[in-house]
C-alpha cells in the first residue's frame, strides 16, 4: 500500500499525528510505504518521522516539492493558501517510483480511525481518480470554467490510478489549466483536479473523507447552506459521521478551531490529541486562535442567532457572496496579467 502526503515545517506535527493514526489503525496491512512531498521540513522533523515509522515497522520516504510556478511558467495565485504546501499531489505521477501504479493521497489535517484496506481495493471503474463529494454548490464549479451541473469534489483524500496518470500525461493538463487561468486558482490543487478530471471522477463513500461540515450541521441545514449537487443521502451522511474511516478537520465558520488549536470543539478533537500524544510533538503547545475579528464575530453570530436566520445568512454568503468575490478577484488578476491593471490584492 502506498500513501502520499504533503507537508511543510509548520504542519510537521500535524502530519506526524495523521501518519501515526494511519499506522495505528492499519497494523494488519502487510506493507505501508508513505511518501511525504515536503516543502522546507527540517532535518530534525524528518528524523522524528523516521522514529514513528520504525516503531511500526513502516517506511516514510521524503520527496522535494516541485516548483509549481517554474513548471507552469506563470505566477500562481491561490488566495488564502500556501500553494507550495498544497500542490505537491499534482505531481504524484512523476515523483513516485515507476513501479508504483496506485496510490492513496491524504491531507495532513486528518486522522484515520479505521482500516483503509477496502479503500485500497476500491474499484475505480476505469476512472483515473476517486474523491468524495465536497459539499459545495454549483457556482464553485463555474469559477473553474466547468459546467455548473456537476459535483464539486474534495481533494483531502484521493485514490489515484498512477499508471494512467503517467500514460495520459495528466501533469501537462494540470499545467495547461493553470496557464489557461493566468495562474489564478480560487481553490488550490482541488480546483485543478475538479477542472481537469471533470466527468472522470469516481465518487468515494463519504466515510473515507468526513469533512467538518458533517459534524457542524444537520443534513437539511447542510443542503440549504451549501447547496451541493448529487450529495450523499441523509442516512449516508449520518452513518459516515458515526463510523468514519478518515476524519478531515476542514475549516468552516461553525467549527473553525481545529484540534491542534486552543478551544477546539470538534467531536474528534480528543482522538486527534490522543494520537498526537503518541508522537514526538506531544509536548508542543497548542496553537492560538489567530483568526481575524470578523471571522470570530461571524462564528459567534452563527452560534447565537436563531437557526433559521443563521442558515439563511450562511446560504447567502456561501452560495452567492463568496463565489462572486472569487469571480471579482479572478477578473482583477487576469486584467493585471494582461497588463491592463494594477497588482491585485
Amino acid at each position: 500500500m502506498v500513501v502520499v502526503y504533503n507537508s511543510d515545517e509548520r504542519f510537521a506535527g500535524i502530519f506526524a499525528t495523521s501518519v501515526l493514526s494511519l499506522f495505528e489503525n492499519n497494523k494488519d496491512a502487510e506493507e505501508i510505504t508513505v511518501y511525504l512531498i515536503e516543502n522546507g521540513v527540517s532535518e530534525e522533523s524528518k528524523a522524528k518521522f523516521q522514529q514513528i515509522a520504525r516503531s511500526y515497522g513502516r517506511t516514510i520516504i521524503t520527496l522535494p516539492m516541485p516548483d509549481l510556478e517554474k513548471l507552469a511558467g506563470v505566477e500562481v495565485v491561490i488566495p488564502g493558501y500556501n500553494r507550495m504546501a498544497t500542490c505537491g499531489r499534482l505531481f504524484i505521477a512523476s515523483l513516485l517510483p515507476q513501479e508504483v501504479e496506485r496510490a492513496i493521497y491524504v491531507d495532513s489535517d486528518t486522522i484515520f480511525v479505521d482500516s483503509v484496506s477496502e479503500l485500497w481495493d476500491f474499484d475505480l471503474s476505469g476512472c483515473p481518480i476517486a474523491m468524495a463529494n465536497g459539499a459545495m454548490g454549483p457556482w464553485y464549479r463555474s469559477i473553474l470554467g466547468i459546467p455548473k451541473d456537476g459535483i464539486y469534489f474534495n481533494s483531502g483524500l484521493l485514490l489515484i490510478d498512477v499508471k494512467r496518470w503517467r500514460e495520459e500525461r495528466v501533469e501537462d493538463s494540470f499545467l495547461s489549466f493553470l496557464k489557461s487561468q493566468d495562474g489564478y486558482v480560487a481553490f488550490p490543487d482541488e480546483g485543478v483536479l475538479n477542472a481537469v478530471f471533470d466527468g472522470k471522477i469516481k465518487m468515494l463513500p463519504l466515510r473515507y473523507n468526513v469533512i467538518s461540515l458533517v459534524y457542524a450541521f444537520s443534513y437539511k441545514e447542510l443542503m440549504r447552506i451549501k447547496g451541493p449537487q448529487n450529495f450523499y443521502s441523509g442516512e449516508e451522511m449520518e452513518k459516515a459521521g458515526k463510523h468514519p474511516v478518515m476524519v478531515h478537520f476542514t475549516h468552516n465558520f461553525y467549527l473553525p478551531v481545529r484540534p491542534w488549536m486552543k478551544g477546539c470543539s470538534h467531536p474528534y478533537a480528543k482522538q486527534f490529541l490522543m494520537y498526537r500524544d503518541m508522537t514526538p510533538w506531544k509536548d508542543e503547545p497548542l496553537w492560538e486562535d489567530n483568526r481575524s475579528l470578523v471571522s470570530k464575530a461571524y462564528t459567534f453570530y452563527s452560534h447565537c442567532a436563531p437557526k433559521p436566520l443563521m442558515v439563511w445568512t450562511s446560504r447567502m454568503i456561501n452560495v452567492y457572496l463568496t463565489p462572486m468575490m472569487h469571480k471579482v478577484k479572478q477578473y482583477r488578476h487576469r486584467k493585471h496579467a494582461s497588463g491592463g491593471g494594477t497588482t491585485p490584492n
